[in-house]
């Protein structure tokens, strides 16, 4: 007999190692959630706040949890056991949603393109499909043979016209110009390329260097001045200064399938799309 049970009662080193297994196969994988058992482990303790599973004699057969941040809801799973079937799933789902505090929220999920049963689960609940998603992997030794670029950090000088850009590329995002200037730090850098004496572009990049890992946030290039490598320059120079970080030795980062001018910068330097996401998103009242 299968047993839904809450969080409180979900060994946190068996959810991940049962997370870190089905994820490394594309017809369970879920994005952002990992495969190796211990970072897995360590992101739950810091940024899951409500869980639920499904146990089967002693062991766990399905996993589901929510990350809750400022109204929205980043669903990792379901996760279920191969010998087991969708209405695990809806089960957890069930129990998951009484105990996520009262109001209004968006829900989100990102299975794999190749996950049925996550793909049956978002129709049946009423999910609105959104962008599909690839995520692209970089790793340390493809790097060697990047050209050397001289670019430099931006400066203050450089801030007006910075956000002024920013703002005209990603108009809705999660930081706006300000918030990148204010987290400009030893790890968090932004770059830029001018042309006499404009800002033609830049590339923003953050690195967790206790975690070994890196990421390119930002890029962009004023339409003026497109055409020219720029973002190629742009790209190359922060892929390089993120492995100068030596727990750095692999890079992924998402970019929209329809963006189609992003996908082709960042493949022209060796990036391979390792997976492919459907975005569900549904809002919860």
């Amino acid at each position: 007999m299968i047993k839904i049970v809450s969080g409180n009662n979900i060994p946190i080193e068996e959810a991940a190692n049962f997370i870190a297994m089905l994820n490394r196969r594309k017809e369970y994988h879920i994005g952002y959630c990992g495969i190796d058992a211990q970072e897995i482990k360590e992101s739950m303790a810091q940024d899951i706040t409500v869980m639920a599973g499904a146990v089967e004699k002693d062991s766990l057969v399905g996993f589901l949890g929510a990350d809750i941040s400022e109204g929205t809801v980043e669903v990792w799973g379901p996760f279920v056991n191969p010998d087991n079937d969708f209405h695990i799933a809806s089960a957890m789902w069930d129990f998951l949603l009484e105990s996520i505090p009262l109001g209004t929220k968006t829900y989100y999920l990102f299975p794999n393109v190749e996950n049925q049963l996550v793909i049956r689960f978002a129709k049946e609940l009423g999910f609105k499909k959104g962008t599909d998603q690839c995520i692209l992997h970089y790793s340390r030794a493809q790097s060697m043979d990047l050209p050397n670029h001289n670019l430099k950090q931006m400066s203050e000088m450089e801030y007006k016209e910075f956000i002024i850009l920013h703002k005209h590329v990603f108009p809705d995002t999660y930081y706006n110009g300000q918030d990148i200037i204010e987290r400009i730090s030893d790890e968090h850098q932004v770059f830029v390329i001018k042309s006499r004496g404009n800002l033609a572009g830049y590339v923003y990049v953050e690195v967790d260097s206790d975690y070994g890992e890196g990421s390119i946030e930002f890029i962009a290039v004023d339409k003026a001045y497109r055409g020219k490598g720029y973002g190629k320059r742009l790209l190359e120079y922060a892929v390089k200064w993120l492995f100068d970080f030596k727990t750095v030795n692999e890079i992924t980062l998402c970019v929209a399938i329809e963006n189609r001018g992003a996908l082709e910068l960042y493949r022209s330097i060796g990036f391979a799309i390792e997976h492919k996401l459907h975005t569900f998103e549904k809002l919860c009242l």
